[in-house]
């Protein structure tokens, strides 16, 4: 029997199916029709609410931005805390999210930083990336108008922050691919962040010591000891 479906969920099936084929076979290797047999569905469905793959891609990336910065804004809101005080919580819930489902994580990583799904990542990054330096500035404000941070620019700041945190973040997923001994790898995945952990304190002009973007629980899924 045929099943009518609204607008909104059948629109998120194919980006949830498109998704999960994107993680299995690689953007390039997953066609329009690969995703409209896997719903079920006619090739006029498909474009009735896609243009083309690359809009879909489009719309899954921003999809993915928009449900990160839900997580995001009850703390950047919160007038109760201060700006240190969000960078800090910022970082520290995002890396107890991560070693919480370290094996799922992981899994999902070393399909997303595969050369084959390149597209994908690059415009994930960038959508990410649009939504964060909004939210970001508004801490970077703050903390000048509390005196705890000096910034001439908030705006470019923040994006150059998030910019050279893609880097690095990108260089520790290909490390934790790496074969080579985990103590090895701890001791050099340690200096990387505490490296970005000293530059951003140096950038945003604040007191050496006051950030702690990194912790053990980061340390740990990233070394896996």
């Amino acid at each position: 029997m045929h099943i009518v479906k609204g607008y909104d969920e059948r629109k998120n099936e194919f980006l949830n199916t498109a998704m999960g084929l994107f993680m299995k076979h690689g953007y390039e290797n997953t066609s329009v029709n690969m995703i409209i047999e896997t719903v079920g569905v006619s090739k006029g469905a498909f474009y009735h609410y896609f243009k083309t793959k690359e809009d879909l891609m489009d719309e899954l990336s921003q999809r993915t931005a928009e449900e990160a910065i839900k997580n995001l804004l009850p703390l950047v809101k919160n007038s109760q805390l201060s700006a240190l005080r969000k960078l800090n919580e910022l970082f520290l819930k995002t890396n107890a999210f991560k070693a919480q489902n370290r094996e799922l994580f992981l899994a999902f990583m070393e399909v997303y930083y595969g050369d084959h799904n390149i597209q994908l990542r690059n415009r994930m990054a960038r959508h990410s990336i649009e939504r964060v330096v909004p939210l970001m500035e508004q801490i970077i404000i703050q903390g000048n108008s509390e005196g705890t941070m000096r910034v001439n620019f908030p705006r470019e700041t923040a994006l150059f922050i998030l910019q050279i945190g893609g880097f690095i973040t990108e260089n520790l997923i290909r490390r934790i691919m790496n074969k080579e001994r985990p103590e090895e790898k701890e001791k050099e995945i340690r200096i990387i962040l505490q490296v970005y952990n000293e530059s951003v304190e140096r950038i945003l002009g604040i007191a050496k010591g006051s950030l702690h973007l990194v912790d053990d629980s980061i340390i740990n899924l990233i070394s896996g000891v």
